[in-house]
């Protein structure tokens, strides 16, 4: 490795602050060991790199980052404000829209998917609710990997995404719906299509109108212009050729909400501080204080998810946002947090009024020390 590549390997770059740690009761001592933190998993060839954004009290008091922006080549500079595949994190976001939909009036939350989608208009698939989708069990096919084997069908076919949600429906359900969690991807792209059908716009627009824009997520896209590609952290080529291919996209495709959003830090952090505060922004109102409640309270107790190699007798979670339940977590019980692939992550402790946001990229699918071991140095930095 060159000099330069060390230079820039080792390099931290800061991004603006409202505050200092202390000013909100945070350790800086413990706080600034995060840098060495990622810098060792790097040297070690875990991660490409890392930022992170910490806020408390709407105060943001650390955002730096480190390493390399595309992971095909180690080049380029990962900055604080890069743009990111925020993967799974899309779903708070779907999850956000169907709530905004029913305080609107427009749906109701054990609404049948049927009343919707005609396809649901059977004996299998009729009793499955929004809330079902929403909170994982519907028993509609889970991810890529769920249950450590291939996904079992493929649903495209010969004609495409041609009649994609009968597709999605092949099959026997993995559970009764309400009885056991399997975390379904297929489950939030029909409800992305369950907001187009109620708005009355695409999914994506409905986005945009009512939550992109409203909250100036200036930074935050399904299709990321083409002049800020060299801004976009990537890993893998597959990465690089998603960024290249957007333009191309087949508008029969499914709606892009259960992975599609492109996001910042820094935008994560406004998005998570307007659930912090109750629904509101800069003075700007995104939801209403009941509705960020029931986004964000557990709904599901005693629902077992045997997944990714974990069996989890008593799985808790929000609408579309997982929860921390476990006493043995570093975040307060109730702390609302998503993950996505790749690594991005977002936390919203409501309780020390905490938002976390911090994108790991590595090209491993978890590496435990990056998300655990990160999060374990932010909350024992509060005083």
């Amino acid at each position: 490795m060159s000099e330069v590549e060390l230079e820039l390997e080792s390099r931290v770059i800061e991004g603006a602050l409202d505050a200092s740690p202390g000013s909100v009761d945070m350790d800086e001592s413990q706080l600034i060991k995060l840098d060495a933190h990622i810098q060792g998993l790097m040297a070690a060839e875990k991660l490409q790199g890392g930022s992170y954004l910490v806020a408390r009290h709407g105060k943001i008091i650390a955002w730096r980052s480190m390493g390399a922006l595309t992971g095909t080549t180690g080049r380029g500079e990962l900055l604080p404000d890069a743009i990111m595949k925020i993967s799974s994190i899309t779903k708070a976001f779907t999850a956000a829209a169907v709530v905004k939909l029913i305080e609107d009036g427009k749906l109701y939350l054990d609404q049948p998917v049927a009343s919707i989608l005609k396809e649901f208009d059977n004996p299998m698939h009729g009793n499955i609710t929004l809330f079902h989708l929403l909170t994982h069990t519907s028993g509609l096919s889970p991810v890529t990997g769920y249950y450590n084997e291939p996904y079992p069908r493929p649903w495209w076919g010969e004609d495409g995404m041609d009649g994609w949600i009968a597709k999605q429906l092949q099959g026997t359900l993995a559970c009764e719906p309400g009885t056991a969690y399997n975390y379904s991807g297929a489950g939030f792209m029909l409800l992305g299509e369950v907001i187009r059908r109620v708005s009355g716009q695409s999914y994506e627009s409905y986005i945009i109108d009512n939550i992109i824009l409203p909250l100036k997520l200036r930074r935050t896209f399904f299709q990321v212009p083409e002049y800020l590609h060299g801004e976009v952290l990537t890993i893998t080529q597959y990465d690089l050729d998603a960024l290249k291919d957007q333009e191309d996209e087949d508008l029969r495709y499914p709606p892009r909400s259960a992975s599609g959003l492109y996001s910042t830090l820094y935008d994560l952090w406004r998005f998570s501080q307007m659930l912090l505060n109750g629904g509101a922004f800069e003075g700007t109102r995104i939801l209403g204080r009941k509705s960020v409640e029931l986004l964000t309270k557990r709904h599901l107790f005693q629902i077992p998810a045997f997944h990714w190699g974990g069996k989890v007798k008593d799985k808790g979670h929000a609408l579309g946002i997982d929860l921390a339940i476990d006493h043995m977590s570093y975040e307060s019980i109730g702390t609302y947090q998503m993950e996505g692939a790749g690594r991005s992550a977002m936390f919203v402790d409501p309780v020390e009024k905490l938002v976390v946001t911090f994108f790991v990229p590595s090209v491993y699918s978890w590496v435990p020390e990056s998300v655990l071991g990160t999060k374990q140095i932010i909350w024992s930095s509060l005083k």
